[in-house]
């Protein structure tokens, strides 16, 4: 079992959530790896992808020397972004490669539908987390909202769809 759901255990256990309330999801900071692997914005993409294989991570997290995110690798934008050539990708720097994405973080305190809300639409499977200044806590993945979802049957999807349109409002063909 997961810390994330762990403490929603606890949280139910303590009396805050009452049995016929709906199941309340746990936040990123519950869910979140703490210790994701990590590398220096000027690390080359060669190491880069030394650490990322190496260590077997699923995904790198690039950050600068305040500590802040730039951004999140995993093998597949590496492999796509591998230059030609022997040696230059031992002169290529990781922050080169997340230049023009966007680069969207949570907050711990951010729902995990939240979570799965953003990585959606930025099209991603990995946000970092970070605290009020903007530091690396922690990332959260995909995989923890699908352990999340498995490990909970009680939740379902579809309350965190949207309503459907009113039929009257709903376009015909």
């Amino acid at each position: 079992m997961t810390t994330a759901l762990r403490t929603h255990d606890d949280r139910r256990r303590s009396g805050r959530q009452r049995r016929d309330d709906p199941p309340q999801l746990p936040t990123a900071g519950e869910a979140m790896s703490r210790n994701p692997a990590v590398v220096d914005a000027r690390t080359s993409l060669f190491s880069a992808w030394g650490h990322l294989h190496g260590e077997r991570h699923r995904h790198l997290v690039v950050i600068d020397e305040g500590r802040h995110p730039v951004g999140v690798l995993d093998e597949r934008d590496i492999a796509l972004e591998w230059p030609p050539g022997p040696i230059a990708a031992h002169h290529l720097p990781v922050e080169q490669l997340l230049r023009f994405r966007s680069r969207p973080q949570v907050r711990a305190s951010t729902s995990m539908a939240e979570v799965a809300g953003l990585m959606v639409d930025a099209r991603t499977d990995a946000l970092p987390v970070v605290d009020d200044d903007g530091r690396l806590q922690g990332l959260v993945t995909v995989w923890q909202c699908a352990e999340l979802i498995a490990a909970r049957p009680e939740i379902s999807l579809r309350a965190m769809e949207p309503d459907p349109l009113p039929h009257d409002r709903r376009r015909t063909a």
